[in-house]
C-alpha cells in the first residue's frame, strides 16, 4: 500500500526542483503528481479530495492493458469512485483516457482502504510507485555526483522538506538545494517557475493542492 502523504510531498518536492531546471521527470498539473523516468515507465497520484485518490501508471516491461477493463470495474465499485468516472466535468475520465495504455489502476477510499482493477498477472507494474526519496537510507542527493558534503547537502535536503510539509516552502530553502543538486550549473535557476509548481502542489503559503473533484 502507498504512503500517500508522504508520495505527494516527495513527489512534488522533486517536480520543484525539477521545474528550478536541474532535472527532468516529475511534474504536478491540474490532474495531480506526475513522474516519467524516460524510459516510457510512468505513474500518476490523481488526488480527488478527503485523501480519496488514484494511482495508475505503466511498466513498460510488461504488456497488460487494463483501459477496456477500468470502466467496467468501477461500475461495480464504491459509488465516489463512479461519481467520479461518470462526472464529464470532473476530469477523471479524461486524465485516463489521455494515458493509455496504463497497466495498473488503484484507487484509494478516505479510510485508506485501497482496492483496484484486477490483472491476469500479479505483477501489475505498480512496484514502480514510491516517493524518491525516503526508500531507506535513500536521500535525496545519492542520485546525484560532484555534490561534495552530502551530510550538509542532506541537512538542506531535510530543510526544505520540512518547509514543504508545513506548507512554508519558500525560495531560501529551496536555493541550496539546487545548487547542491547541479553545483556547476553557469546560468540561473528558473526560481518563479519551481515556486509556481510548489504553489500548485500545496507546498507554500496560502496554497492548495489540486484536486479531481469526485462527485
Amino acid at each position: 500500500m502507498h504512503d500517500l502523504t508522504e508520495l505527494w510531498l516527495e513527489g512534488s518536492v522533486m517536480a520543484v526542483i525539477h521545474a528550478a531546471g536541474a532535472e527532468q521527470g516529475y511534474w504536478v498539473d491540474e490532474t495531480g503528481l506526475n513522474h516519467d523516468d524516460g524510459s516510457s515507465n510512468w505513474w500518476q497520484l490523481v488526488p480527488l479530495g478527503g485523501g480519496r485518490a488514484v494511482v495508475m501508471g505503466k511498466d513498460h516491461d510488461l504488456s497488460g492493458d487494463v483501459c477496456d477493463d477500468i470502466a467496467q470495474t468501477l461500475s461495480d465499485g464504491s459509488a465516489w469512485l463512479r461519481e467520479a468516472w461518470e462526472n464529464d466535468s470532473g476530469g477523471l475520465r479524461r486524465t485516463v483516457n489521455a494515458k493509455a495504455p496504463i497497466g495498473f489502476f488503484h484507487w484509494y477510499d478516505t479510510d485508506g482502504t485501497q482496492d483496484c482493477v484486477p490483472t491476469e498477472d500479479e505483477d501489475d507494474g505498480s512496484t514502480l510507485v514510491s516517493a524518491p526519496f525516503s526508500d531507506g537510507d535513500q536521500r535525496l542527493f545519492e542520485a546525484y555526483y560532484g555534490v561534495g558534503d552530502l551530510d550538509e547537502a542532506d541537512r538542506f535536503a531535510d530543510a526544505l522538506l520540512d518547509a514543504a510539509r508545513a506548507g512554508a516552502l519558500t525560495a531560501d530553502v529551496l536555493l541550496p538545494v539546487l545548487r547542491c543538486a547541479d553545483p556547476d550549473r553557469t546560468r540561473p535557476f528558473d526560481l518563479e517557475s519551481a515556486l509556481k509548481t510548489a504553489a500548485m502542489a500545496g507546498l507554500v503559503a496560502g496554497s492548495r493542492a489540486p484536486e479531481l473533484p469526485a462527485r
